[in-house]
């Protein structure tokens, strides 16, 4: 059977709920790195400050990288499951890329 290779790029308080379904959906391989970027939210935090709100620019944001090494056949169901946690509608939600694994 061939294998893939699943990337998500997600927000570090989903990391661990996203780790546990890709293995709970019969991932082989499953690897998590911190890491920085950006995306359509340009990096932009909003927080309120003690004068009202006030806003820090920074070009990257803290996101967490997960890789899986799983089955062609799960691709499919992994990718809904990542989808269904982790959508909130607003941006920053993340990234999903499916990549032939390496090796084959």
């Amino acid at each position: 059977m061939a294998l893939k290779e699943i990337l998500a790029i997600v927000r570090p308080e989903q990391a661990l709920k996203t780790e546990e379904i890709l293995l709970s959906h019969g991932a082989r391989y499953v690897s998590r790195q911190s890491v920085f970027g950006r995306g359509k939210e340009m990096g932009q935090r909003f927080f309120r400050g003690w004068f009202g709100i006030k806003s820090r620019t920074s070009p990257y944001l803290r996101k967490a990288k997960l890789s899986a090494l799983v089955e062609e056949r799960d691709v499919a169901k992994i990718i809904r499951k990542i989808i269904q946690h982790n959508r909130t509608r607003r941006f920053g939600d993340g990234r999903i890329f499916v990549l032939p694994a390496q090796g084959e």
